[in-house]
């Protein structure tokens, strides 16, 4: 089977689920962490591993707590050290780098970090979170709405 043509324009692929935010998912981090890596499409549905969720639990405990851009050893480290999982380089980079595709997070000098928005503060997250999924939502949006009003156009002549 050959590939279409068009799929050299795509420039980043990320999922947004619309999902129910019922009161009991904020009860535990871990809860929290598995209906957001759901919702922004880092798990499946029926997904079963939890790697991913022990990454993102990581990178907010190390950035946040801790107040540091970990590097991918030290990652490794407090996934051992709090979940007692052995976790292997490639994979963590197979999470992290997914992360960084949604710009999510950033890599500078080997360490890892929330992507911060340009005008607001490293640790406003939301803020963060907002300006890069806006960015990429509202443009896709409007190129979506151009060519749905010229297919429709199209179909009336």
């Amino acid at each position: 089977m050959s590939e279409l043509p068009e799929s050299s324009l795509i420039r980043k692929t990320f999922t947004i689920r619309t999902m129910d935010l019922p009161p009991n998912v904020k009860l535990t981090r871990r809860s929290m962490l598995r209906w957001f890596a759901l919702a922004f499409g880092l798990i499946s549905e029926k997904e079963s591993r939890t790697t991913v969720l022990d990454v993102l639990d990581a990178l907010f405990y190390l950035n946040l707590s801790k107040n540091s851009n970990p590097t991918v050893s030290e990652i490794q480290s407090y996934i051992k050290k709090k979940h007692s999982k052995n976790i292997s380089e490639k994979l963590l980079h197979y999470h992290l780098n997914r992360m960084k595709e949604t710009d999510l997070l950033i890599r500078k000098n080997q360490m890892y970090l929330f992507n911060p928005a340009p005008l607001a503060e490293r640790d406003d997250l939301k803020a963060s979170f907002n300006h890069y999924i806006t960015k990429n939502i509202s443009s896709t949006l409007t190129h979506l709405e151009e060519v749905f009003f010229e297919l429709a156009s199209s179909y009336k002549k």
